[in-house]
């Protein structure tokens, strides 16, 4: 690769090989700039309350409007998006668990693979600097990725390709060199539909493109340090006992894109309980050790939440 002088190759299209080889469903870039506007957006939610006690995100406000903050001198914002829609289902009765959290914890998968893409753009071109990101900093991916022209902002708050549907995560790559910027911005999908608002059952979408994350299943069952009880909103929770993907299936786009083919986001396999995680029972859950737990989730998004806060989640399913 180094061989080769730039006027015989097109980073651009280097970028587009190099994602589909490593199994992106797709790839675009936006021009570095300011999120101004977005970034309004954004502080107004905050000042509502609708984050929750998540005070991490009321900081930084600043770098989430000005990438240059995260890499001085940044040109181009690169984003991926990498597919994890499942082939299987969770049968009912089971302890539902979100699709994106069946295999190994994303973020390390994917800046696995985000490194990989830097590691032979540096080949190509000298001097390059870069940093990889995946839902791990103060970065509004989701309006970066429809800048990058990758898809639209749903009414639920998530980025929605028209090609490759709605169950893909982002990736971002900030490099301090000129790329090929999306051509134009992809038109809105939604329309008059409002399946997602009006399949979530505990009213977490507060209006189209507004979430109150005190409403959310997943934010209660995942990021919340409260107990259930201890909840400003008492909500269903439809079997969820960590995240919740009830607004995804209830969006029509979410027919569109292939299952995903990436061997890190299958089911987790237990030979401790001879079973994939997604069949766990209520009766294997609450006979989960913290040590056990460990070893199965070690790589695993659940992790997050950990045993004790999973089984009060699963105290307040069994209870209905």
């Amino acid at each position: 690769m180094k061989n080769h002088s730039m006027d015989s190759l097109c980073i651009d299209e280097l970028l587009l090989r190099w994602s589909e080889e490593l199994g992106f469903a797709d790839c675009g870039v936006a021009r570095a700039g300011l999120m101004t506007e977005a970034i309004k957006n954004f502080r107004e939610s905050v000042q509502r309350g609708f984050h929750a006690d998540m005070a991490y995100l009321e900081k930084n406000m600043d770098i989430r409007e000005d990438p240059s903050l995260l890499l001085p001198g940044v040109k181009s914002v690169i984003c991926l998006l990498a597919p994890y829609k499942q082939i299987e289902k969770q049968q009912p009765g089971i302890p539902s668990i979100a699709s994106y959290a069946w295999g190994d914890d994303y973020h390390n998968v994917i800046r696995k693979k985000l490194r990989e893409i830097v590691r032979r753009m540096k080949e190509v071109i000298p001097g390059l600097e870069a940093r990889v990101f995946t839902d791990s900093a103060p970065l509004l991916e989701r309006m970066w990725a429809k800048e990058a022209g990758l898809g639209f902002i749903g009414k639920n708050g998530l980025l929605i390709s028209k090609k490759y549907g709605i169950h893909n995560l982002i990736g971002v790559i900030l490099v301090n060199t000129q790329l090929k910027y999306a051509g134009k911005i992809v038109s809105n999908g939604c329309g008059k539909c409002r399946r997602c608002l009006d399949a979530c059952p505990a009213g977490a979408l507060a209006a189209p493109y507004i979430m109150d994350a005190r409403r959310c299943i997943s934010y209660q069952t995942i990021e919340s340090k409260r107990v259930c009880t201890e909840e400003d909103f008492k909500v269903t929770r439809s079997g969820y006992i960590f995240g919740c993907d009830i607004c995804i299936e209830a969006c029509p786009w979410a027919n569109r894109g292939g299952f995903t083919t990436w061997p890190e986001f299958a089911p987790l396999y237990s030979a401790i309980l001879d079973k994939k995680i997604i069949e766990f029972s209520v009766e294997d859950w609450t006979g989960l050790s913290e040590d056990v737990f460990r070893e199965i989730f070690k790589n695993s998004p659940l992790k997050r939440a950990g045993i004790s806060k999973i089984k009060n989640n699963l105290e307040e399913l069994t209870k209905r």
